[in-house]
């Protein structure tokens, strides 16, 4: 089943790629990576690699909150290889993240993915919060990227009737069949993701240095508007656009991620070429801008991760 799951993503990827390109001359657009300024994508790279950083010492923090010891050195390697793992098999990356630390520290998976999954409520609820400036500050542009994206041949009226008639067969068939559902493994699984998420909340308290772990948080999704932004300089129409244009393409590209594909592979091309297309960006540098970033950032995270797995099994090895 894993197997399956990933081979589904993968195609999922391949798909949303070629609805991204397919109307684009690929000759032409591989032709234009050849005037794109590679020093600007290689700061981007730095400020991808700074965030996973920041990541990984943040996560010491908390590792030691809860009383077990945690070298920086591999707290950042385990993040990194992570991350390679995302990239292989959709939200891999936290188990592999774990199951590392585990395996050099000898501290408890359980309480370890207790802190991921704090992690990752943080940063969905900061996600959330830039999604609703967006919608403040940037509505006009934002509501016309939720348009191009879920436009099709049907009306509006169509779409909310199916919409209306999908919610309420399933609230109907959730109430008849609710003694049922509740033996389904599935909706354990459920029942024990939130309870996961339950227990992630609660390790909050545990942090010791509160200031500390808020100034990692900020200063990763600096690390993550400004990857963005600096790319801007690499292509010539899209040199003019405005740090506000770099915040505002960081929510579309994190909204494009979250489609659980290896390493956003085709859900984050066709993100941002929608959202430069909505600042007048055309879809051909709309396109090399959304291939650019994400082929600086996979290249990145793909030498971070083998770099930090070289050196935990050269650690490992010594000891």
């Amino acid at each position: 089943m894993k197997i399956l799951k990933s081979l589904f993503f993968l195609a999922l990827g391949f798909a949303l790629i070629y609805y991204a390109f397919k109307d684009q001359n690929l000759i032409e657009l591989i032709q234009r990576l050849q005037n794109v300024e590679i020093k600007w994508v290689l700061l981007s790279m730095v400020f991808g690699a700074l965030a996973i950083i920041s990541r990984g010492v943040r996560w010491t923090y908390m590792i030691r909150s809860l009383g077990y010891k945690s070298s920086i050195t591999n707290s950042i390697s385990a993040v990194a290889i992570g991350y390679v793992s995302n990239i292989i098999i959709p939200r891999a990356g936290e188990i592999t993240r774990c199951t590392t630390i585990t395996k050099i520290e000898k501290t408890p998976f359980n309480k370890l993915f207790g802190t991921i999954i704090l992690e990752r409520i943080i940063d969905l609820i900061i996600l959330i919060l830039l999604i609703g400036l967006t919608f403040i500050f940037q509505f006009s542009k934002i509501s016309v990227f939720f348009k191009d994206l879920f436009t099709s041949g049907q009306s509006n009226n169509n779409n909310l009737i199916y919409i209306i008639t999908i919610l309420i067969s399933l609230t109907f068939t959730t109430y008849f069949f609710r003694k049922k559902i509740k033996k389904l493994s599935i909706y354990l699984k459920i029942v024990n993701a939130l309870d996961g998420l339950k227990k992630g909340l609660m390790s909050y308290k545990y942090i010791s240095n509160k200031k500390v772990f808020w100034l990692h948080t900020i200063c990763i999704w600096t690390m993550y508007i400004m990857m963005t932004y600096i790319c801007f300089f690499s292509i010539e129409e899209t040199k003019h656009l405005s740090i506000g244009d770099g915040f505002y393409m960081l929510v579309i590209g994190g909204l494009g991620m979250i489609v659980p594909t290896q390493g956003g592979i085709g859900s984050y091309h066709l993100a941002a070429k929608l959202g430069l297309v909505t600042l007048g960006i055309a879809a051909q540098p709309a396109l090399l801008f959304a291939f650019t970033v994400h082929t600086a950032q996979t290249l990145m995270t793909i030498c971070f991760g083998l770099f930090s797995f070289i050196l935990i099994l050269f650690q490992n090895k010594n000891e």
